[in-house]
Order: C-alpha cells, then structure tokens, then sequence
C-alpha cells in the first residue's frame, strides 16, 4: 500500500487522468495499477463525474490499466503485449530474472502490467510507448540473451491454480479464515491484519473481525493470496467447513 507522498502523487495522477476524460468528453487511458490502487482511481473518477475502467490483458491480471471514460461510453483500452524468448535448452530464466533484469533499465513499474514466464518464454503486458523500447533496449535477463518483440494477437493464458486446503473454522471473520489459510494462530493472524497487511478484494482491511462471503479474495503482503473457494453447512459443533485456495508467493 502506498503512503506520504508516492500516494499523493498517485492520486494527483488518477485526479488529472479523470479531469481530462471529462474535459476531453472520450475515454483516456492511464499507467497500470496494482488492485489495491485501482479504488482510489474509482474514487477520483467519481468526483470529476466520470467512471474508471480497468483491463490487465487476461483474466487473473494482478495489473491493470485504467481507463477513465465518460458514463455513456465503453471504455478503450491501448496496452500492448509482448513475448519475449531465449535459448530454453542452455539456460533457465524465472520470473525473478526477467522482472529484475526490466527493472534494471531505470523503467517505472506502472509502465508495466503482469509479466507471465513460461518455459522458453514469457509474456509482459505494456504500455504502447514501452512496446517501442523493449525491443531495443531489453537484450538480457542476467547473461542470457534474450528477444523481445510486439505480439500481434494477445497470448493464451490459463490463470494459475492454488492448493487447495480444507478446513474448519469458528466463523467467517477475517482473523479465523486467515488463521486457518496462513496455518497460523489466530492471535499472529490478528496481528498480520492490524498491521495493515492484508487486502480483502484489494482493499487494505484492518478489522479483524470483518465478516467474509464466499468467493472473496484475501492477499497477504509477503506471503500470497487465500481464496474462500467454498463454505458448507455448519456442523455439529458449529463449525464451518470451508475450502481455501492458497496461491503462495513465488
């Protein structure tokens, strides 16, 4: 979560982008967002009486690009998708070798959406400006050599699947279903939401007694996301059964 001045200055950003789809009357699209950044971009978008929009190029996107657009139009997303691809049979690249390696270029992360690795290649949502650079500027990932080039049809990709974990809990709050998908005690789960370390859909949630439906997503800084995948019929002893999705941090 962002806090002190890269939060004002992602809000002054969002206001701006949200000013200029009403003064333009059509959409305009902005930087990437993570999920949690996204509310504040609805936010800003409703106070210039506009509505904000957003598309990380497949389903699952952890990174978004807004779009800010009046009630009465769609909005026009202009993201870009690259591949980018080595030599698989003498080296292996990881997630954390490409991302690096991108980062190293000096390149604001809101430029970029998801970056999805494969085995031989790998996928990066992009601004359009960024789809101009990469190529020319992107040739390595450590000491491989590596090519990047603008996809021309956006790339399949099947959203990953958690383990799942099936349990049994006192109720529904934020604390227990916590305790049970991190395999915690509930006091160290407490702690985690207090300190302002979980996301409930996104948004930052510091209650430890909130209240969850089925379906809701829990994101955990550090550590990963916990889906309450499915809830059943209370038992004998007034415990719920529920089944939990646990997507661990690479």
């Amino acid at each position: 979560m962002l806090r002190g001045e890269e939060a004002r200055q992602l809000q002054l950003r969002l206001h701006q982008l949200a000013e200029r789809a009403d003064r333009l009357d059509r959409p305009v699209c902005g930087r990437f967002l993570t999920r949690e950044e996204c509310a504040l971009a609805v936010h800003e978008a409703r106070l210039c009486g506009v509505e904000a929009s957003f598309d990380g190029g497949w389903d699952g996107a952890e990174r978004v690009q807004v779009c800010c657009h009046p009630a009465w139009q769609e909005a026009e997303f202009t993201y870009r998708w690259m591949r980018i691809r080595w030599q698989s049979r003498f080296t292996r690249i990881d997630h954390r070798d490409l991302l690096g390696s991108l980062m190293a270029l000096g390149m604001d992360r809101a430029f970029f959406g998801d970056l999805i690795a494969m085995e031989g290649e790998a996928y990066l949502c992009v601004l359009p400006e960024m789809a101009q650079r990469l190529p020319m500027e992107w040739d390595k990932a450590g000491n491989t050599s590596i090519r990047v080039e603008e996809m021309d049809e956006p790339p399949v990709i099947e959203p990953p699947r958690g383990a799942m974990l099936r349990d049994t809990v006192a109720s529904l709050r934020l604390d227990s279903v916590l305790s049970s998908g991190m395999k915690v005690s509930r006091p160290r789960a407490a702690e985690i939401i207090r300190q302002g370390l979980v996301s409930v859909d996104h948004q930052t949630e510091e209650r430890v007694d909130r209240m969850l439906t089925q379906g809701q997503v829990l994101s955990v800084r550090g550590f990963g996301r916990v889906r309450l995948h499915e809830v059943g019929q209370p038992t004998r002893k007034d415990r719920l059964p529920v089944t939990l999705e646990i997507f661990a941090r690479n």
